[in-house]
């Protein structure tokens, strides 16, 4: 693929579809069951059969020999939910034994157990009855009743508990209920949104199993759970399609499973891209979810959006201006959403919750913001901003608290530059640092968060360390460690944003791995990949994958490859012709904290 050209512009009309959702309810049950029959006592008559309520028929009296005398057929049994209760033994006979007790009711929601029968009050070795067995259903059915002893020094056997296990039933070591209801947002229609309780005691976790099919194959984690009701979210469904997904609960007694529900998702907004997609080993792909947003030059309205492992569009939310930066909050509870405001203008920054009901403006926050941001764990927001003073972006931080600082000047962190355009931002957890890019002077930065200090300069003309150097301008920025990160070589050769940011052949943008020795101070390329023929000068981004793959994106030339550790081509996604987007975020999980 050879793809040189600046990009065109795409412009999309988007326009919400209408949702539907599933009504409120509790988990159904089934249909009561039929009565157990009633128990026969050991030497006594038999017992009757259950007549037409749910109660076992009793048994006869016994003679006075140790056998007792045939009890009368009831009639025949009731359909109750109840199951019947155990017959009672005969009375006379000197050995005579306690009835067994009644089964428990068949049936979707579970009979009670039938209570144990009574052992005879006269024989001198009368066992007690048996309880019930729980009947099959929804709820698990009650333990028997423990049967009476006799007089003589033997005395009756405990009942045995129900328990449910059927489909229709709440499953699990622990036993609970389940109340929940599903719905989908009526501003993405693509994600779920459950609200449920339990009747679990000592609640602590929950998550909810969800997939296309009762395999599932996705979670939903819920750290923290509520006694009363819950909202959980279900994230990353595929548009137009039938979901399945069941309920677990963490209590003091163990887990309580719920029975499997369904929610079916409609479309999202009209006029979104779709890629193309070339699969070269689809084994030994990372999978997980793109996020990223369309980039329109011309600052239209545009979309911010996140696609699955196969490509397609699972989420996506229109913001006012081009989306350059997508990022969710390090809870997974938000997304983040800003514009490139390239050149200076009127920043454009949305903080987005997952299911599109909140929408947030907090542009006056960040005056002069460019490119994108970065969030750190604490939810602190890293940036840079125009400074038309200095003519060098600040690198700032929004607290969630909503206050805004300085940490630096780009131009004096770098040791003193006149024009400066920072255009990528990242946090160093491990030394609580953070690390820019300047394309105008081809360095990349780190300052300390707590006094705005610099620890090293990489590049140009004022680097702090010597050894491998590159040309031709970088954006985007992936921190591997404190001595370890990639960087975007864009390789231009003529100037995209500064008269600094030219140099290279324009052969290809180049993803570069470096390794720093900070006692030596020496800089050294300890891995590249450029594919043929795809330059791409404005912005580009890359990311290291877990597995140890790279996703290297050609944002304005709208390409995204993936490659395995030896630069081996393993996907290639392509937008349609003209198409740009933004930064990128891979993700195995939209639950929980960001990869970088």
């Amino acid at each position: 693929m050879v793809r040189s050209s600046t990009a065109f512009v795409l412009s999309s009309c988007l326009c919400l579809a209408g949702l539907a959702c599933q009504p409120i309810g509790i988990e159904p049950s089934g249909s009561g069951g039929s009565t157990g029959n009633g128990g026969s006592s050991k030497t006594g008559g038999s017992s009757g059969n259950g007549g037409t309520t749910s109660n076992g028929g009793t048994t006869s009296n016994g003679g006075t020999t140790s056998s007792g005398g045939s009890t009368n057929n009831g009639g025949s049994a009731g359909s109750g939910g109840k199951g019947g209760n155990g017959g009672t033994s005969s009375s006379g006979g000197t050995t005579s034994a306690g009835g067994s007790a009644g089964s428990g009711g068949k049936g979707g929601s579970g009979g009670s157990a039938g209570n144990g029968g009574t052992t005879s009050s006269g024989g001198t070795a009368g066992s007690g009855g048996k309880g019930g067995n729980g009947g099959n259903g929804g709820n698990g059915g009650n333990g028997g009743t423990t049967g009476n002893g006799g007089t003589s020094t033997s005395t009756g056997a405990g009942g045995f508990s129900g328990s449910g296990s059927s489909p229709g039933s709440d499953a699990g070591s622990a036993s609970c209920t389940f109340t929940q209801s599903s719905s989908l947002s009526t501003k993405i229609a693509t994600v779920g949104i459950v609200k449920w309780s339990t009747s679990l005691s000592g609640l602590k976790s929950a998550h909810i199993d969800f997939g296309l099919d009762t395999n599932y194959g996705m979670t939903a984690p819920i750290d923290s759970p509520a006694t009363g009701e819950n909202t959980t979210l279900l994230l990353g469904m595929k548009q137009s399609k039938t979901y399945h997904y069941r309920l677990t609960a963490t209590g003091g007694s163990g887990d309580c499973t719920s029975s499997d529900y369904t929610i079916a998702t409609t479309t999202l907004a009209s006029g979104l891209p779709k890629m193309t997609i070339t699969t070269k080993n689809k084994t030994a792909l990372f999978g997980g979810f793109l996020i990223t947003g369309q980039f329109l030059q011309t600052g239209g309205g545009s979309p911010s959006y996140i696609l699955d492992a196969d490509g397609d569009m699972v989420w996506a939310y229109s913001a006012s201006k081009d989306v350059t930066g997508a990022v969710m909050n390090y809870a997974g509870t938000h997304m983040w959403i800003n514009s490139a405001n390239v050149p200076s203008g009127s920043a454009s920054v949305h903080r987005v919750s997952m299911d599109g009901l909140k929408d947030e403006d907090l542009s006056s926050k960040f005056t002069g913001l460019n490119h994108q941001l970065t969030v750190l764990p604490d939810e602190t927001v890293a940036f840079y901003a125009y400074n038309s003073s200095t003519g060098c972006d600040d690198i700032k931080e929004y607290s969630p608290s909503g206050t805004v600082k300085t940490i630096a000047n780009s131009g004096t962190a770098q040791g003193g530059a006149s024009a400066c355009h920072v255009n990528n931002i990242q946090y160093s957890k491990d030394d609580d640092c953070l690390v820019f890019s300047e394309l105008d002077s081809q360095v990349v930065v780190k300052v300390k968060r707590s006094d705005g200090s610099t620890v090293w300069v990489l590049n140009g003309s004022k680097a702090t360390m010597t050894g491998d150097t590159w040309k031709g301008g970088e954006h985007g920025i992936h921190l591997l460690g404190v001595d370890h990160l990639m960087i975007f070589n864009n390789n231009s050769k003529s100037s995209m944003g500064g008269a600094g940011a030219a140099g290279g052949d324009g052969s290809g943008s180049i993803a570069t791995e470096l390794k720093l020795d900070l006692t030596a101070k020496k800089v050294t390329k300890v891995w590249t990949y450029k594919a043929a023929g795809i330059q791409n000068d404005v912005m580009g981004d890359l990311q290291r994958l877990s597995n140890g793959n790279t996703v290297v994106a050609y944002s304005t030339q709208g390409v995204l490859d993936e490659v395995d550790a030896s630069g081996t081509l393993l996907q290639e996604l392509e937008w349609p012709l003209g198409a740009s987007f933004g930064y990128i975020q891979k993700r195995a999980t939209l639950y929980g904290p960001p990869p970088r």
